[in-house]
């Protein structure tokens, strides 16, 4: 269930409805969505601390995917410092693909649409509908990184699950 998208720049607020609507629905799965934005993310983390389940939407970039995947890691830690159990706490990050290439193929056609020269244009052509999928594969790499990563080692014998990759927007 998510929050309003009208929150997703204030965290505070966002916090608060993510609270409010996990205790309305009162069931162990429920995971509350939050757009990965950049002031979305403290958002993330405090409620991943309190032990609400969330699922981190609207993930286009590396640099968004890492801010998520920190902030899940930082929560459980701090989780685990307080002694409080891992075991409930749930995470979803949802990386979204297709977008990704609507946009790139656009700009790829602006360039083909700029030049003359035909061996450009056909590299260029030979582009499009590629980038979502190798951006994808380089957050599934460091996806893999993390669970290779000492941090991670050193919560998952603590009851830790894994913050899932949810591959979005696959059309």
């Amino acid at each position: 269930i998510e929050v309003s998208p009208k929150l997703a720049y204030d965290p505070d607020a966002t916090m608060a409805e993510a609270h409010r609507i996990f205790t309305a629905v009162d069931r162990p799965n429920v995971m509350i969505k939050i757009p990965g934005t950049k002031e979305g993310v403290p958002a993330v983390r405090a409620c991943l601390e309190a032990g609400l389940n969330i699922n981190i939407t609207l993930l286009f970039s590396m640099s968004q995917y890492e801010a998520v995947a920190e902030a899940y890691m930082d929560a459980l830690e701090e989780r685990l410092r307080r002694n409080l159990t891992l075991r409930g706490t749930s995470s979803v990050a949802s990386f979204f693909v297709s977008r990704v290439d609507t946009l790139g193929d656009q700009l790829l056609d602006e360039r083909i649409a700029a030049t003359t020269d035909v061996g450009e244009r056909r590299r260029l052509d030979g582009l499009k509908g590629r980038a979502a999928v190798a951006n994808s594969k380089l957050v599934y790499e460091r996806f893999m990184a993390y669970l290779a990563s000492r941090r991670w080692q050193l919560l998952a014998p603590a009851g830790a699950k894994v913050q899932r990759v949810l591959w979005a927007s696959t059309s």
